[in-house]
Order: structure tokens, then C-alpha cells, then sequence
């Protein structure tokens, strides 16, 4: 049986749930519809129609193409939403997941193993060439079962298996995802954190160093006097060092 495509006009047509309607002019808009109709199923559509044309043209609609991109490399993984339609330059349709933001679950109630999962998830994403690069706990949907699923592919970057001198890239980007997985383990469930994780909790990348120096410079400059360096950021991990590790 053939199908049925989901196009623009088609699209229109179907009754839809707003999940998050964005409040400034760089999110997109999401909702939640029944796709394919009468099938019990459901999907999620990301449009950024709302959005000046400015900004559509110059960034919305290149997000968009990252994502689906990013989705369709790993179409088949456990834990990634399945990509199912570009309806138009400025949506994106996917599989809907159930699942409560990670941000969303009280300290201490968050399972080691349920982390684990996200760590095998970016792992696997790693091994084809695929990096999250906004790995954070509003990213991470968690059931009470413990099944995860990561959403926000926008920021994605997509490697071939031939990368040259995109290969630095690569591992820099890498290693901040790596960090990203320790800080939601730090945060949840520290006992999960591997030797290399903790490491990675006070290093980080070369490319996280450069990012985030320049971010703390700006916040002092602007009167942010929390702010002090990332050195001191980081020593709030440091004692994690001394606990032993799953490694």
C-alpha cells in the first residue's frame, strides 16, 4: 500500500496540538498532529512560517536542513526520532516521542542507567559521523519506563567517513557532546560517571575553552559579576575526580 505524502496543502488540512510557540524570532513553532491520519500514531511539525523572511532565509530554513539531515543519518537508532517529511523549505516533520524533559525531573530521580542510554545514544550517533551540539537537559525526553529519546538535532553536524582536515572539527565538537553527557550525569546521577567523563567535566574540548572564555570576558564586561572563569566552573566537578568511576 502506497504512502499517503505529506504535502503542504496536506498538511493544512489536519488538525494540530501547539506544543511550544516559540516567543522570539530564532525558535520555531511546534505542534503535534495524527499522522497518518486515523492511525493512532502521532508526528511533530517544526515550522518556522512565523519568522520574518529575513530570518527564514538567512538561518530558520538552513536549521531545518541540519536537522532533517541530522535525522535521516539516524534514521534507525534507538533514542532518535525518525525524520518523515519537508512538507516546505520552512517545516520539518518528524516522529513524535513521548517523554518528559530531562529539566523537567526533581534531583535524585533519575536513574544511572537512563543516562547510560543518552551516553550509548551520542555513542552511536558518534560511530556515523553525526554530533548533537546543543546536548542539554531540554533536550532529553524521559518515560517513567526509562526509555530516552534526544530531540533538537538543529545545531547537528553531519561528518563523511572522509573528513580531512574537517577531522579537528569533528573531535573538537565531539568531545563537547562527550562533556554535555557528564554534566547531565553530574547533575542526575554522578555515581554513572565514567573516568572519562569526569575528565571531560574538568578539561572539556580546546574549542569549549576558547567558546567559553570569550563567553565569560563578555558576561564581566556587561556587569555579570557572577561570572569569574571557567577554571572555577569547572573546580565545582574536581571532587568528582576522587570518587571511583564505572571504568
Amino acid at each position: 500500500m502506497k504512502k499517503p505524502q505529506l504535502t503542504r496543502r496536506r498538511l493544512e488540512t489536519l488538525p494540530r496540538e501547539a506544543l511550544h510557540i516559540a516567543r522570539n524570532a530564532t525558535k520555531a513553532d511546534v505542534y503535534r498532529f495524527e499522522w497518518p491520519p486515523d492511525s493512532g500514531r502521532f508526528a511533530v511539525l517544526k515550522e518556522m512560517r512565523a519568522r520574518p523572511l529575513w530570518y527564514r532565509v538567512l538561518a530558520g530554513r538552513w536549521f531545518l536542513r541540519r536537522e532533517h539531515r541530522a535525522l535521516r543519518a539516524l534514521n534507525d537508532i534507538e533514542g532518535v526520532p525518525r525524520a518523515i517529511a519537508r512538507p516546505d523549505a520552512d517545516s520539518l516533520v518528524m516522529e513524535w516521542r513521548a517523554g518528559t524533559p530531562l529539566m523537567e525531573w526533581e534531583d535524585g530521580t533519575v536513574s544511572p542507567q537512563a543516562l547510560e542510554k543518552v551516553a550509548q545514544i551520542i555513542a552511536q550517533s558518534h560511530a556515523r559521523g553525526v554530533v548533537h551540539g546543543d546536548l542539554h537537559r531540554s533536550n532529553v525526553l524521559l518515560t517513567p519506563e526509562g526509555e530516552v529519546t534526544l530531540i533538537d538535532w538543529a545545531t547537528a553536524g553531519v561528518f563523511g567517513p572522509r573528513r580531512g582536515a574537517k577531522n579537528w572539527t569533528f573531535e573538537e565538537w565531539r568531545a563537547l557532546d562527550v562533556r554535555a553527557v557528564a554534566k547531565l550525569k553530574a547533575r542526575h546521577a554522578p555515581t554513572g560517571l565514567s573516568a572519562t567523563e569526569k575528565v571531560a567535566l574538568s578539561s572539556g574540548s580546546k574549542l569549549y575553552r576558547l567558546v567559553r572564555g570569550a563567553g565569560f570576558k563578555i558576561r564581566r564586561l556587561f556587569g555579570h559579576r557572577k561570572a569569574t572563569s571557567p577554571d572555577e566552573t569547572a573546580a565545582q566537578y574536581r571532587k568528582l575526580m576522587e570518587e571511583p568511576s564505572l571504568d
